[in-house]
């Protein structure tokens, strides 16, 4: 992301340190928010619109703040007009809502293949609906949450697959 603040900078040869003070505090609180979406695209997800809206505001007062004190003015009289604090609470919040659901995620397939893996302990390869839900609920769960009808529905795990292979009728194999 190209920001504002950045560009007049450069076109005006100038350092942080030849800056005011309020337009230091928000290059600070711009780099903090680009700290925490750092991380979070570190953790594979993008941050909201929202939150790059928030971030625009941030670097477009930061970039009056610098016009201001290259004209000698002080039309900029607005405080910054975001809070970094809150908004790194929100990519965090963003960020460990993602890894709670991709931990249960990984806890609800761990628990199939091992449904799986006492099916097919039973030597039986073949089962109905009705077996699936008496013997392992948690596949049946998914497999009846997700089915559709005439179309191809089952499970893959890295170890077993149960695949619909005649209407209601489901295949068990190893992977």
């Amino acid at each position: 992301m190209e920001l504002q603040y950045q560009k007049a900078m450069e076109e005006n040869d100038l350092q942080l340190s030849d800056l005011p003070e309020d337009a230091i505090t928000g290059i600070e609180n711009i780099n903090d928010v680009l700290k925490a979406v750092k991380m979070l695209e570190k953790s594979g997800k993008l941050p909201t619109p929202k939150t790059m809206k928030k971030l625009k505001a941030m670097d477009k007062w930061v970039y009056y703040e610098i016009l201001d004190h290259l004209h000698g003015t002080d039309k900029n009289e607005d405080e910054i007009p975001e809070d970094s604090e809150d908004i790194v609470d929100e990519i965090e919040e963003q960020s460990s809502k993602g890894l709670a659901e991709a931990n249960k995620i990984n806890e609800s397939s761990v628990f199939i293949e091992g449904q799986l893996e006492s099916m097919m302990k039973s030597g039986k390869t073949t089962w109905s609906f009705n077996e699936i839900k008496q013997h392992a609920k948690k596949t049946w769960d998914v497999l009846f949450s997700s089915y559709e009808e005439g179309g191809e529905n089952g499970i893959k795990t890295n170890k077993y697959s149960l695949i619909e292979t005649e209407e209601h009728i489901f295949t068990l194999k190893n992977n």
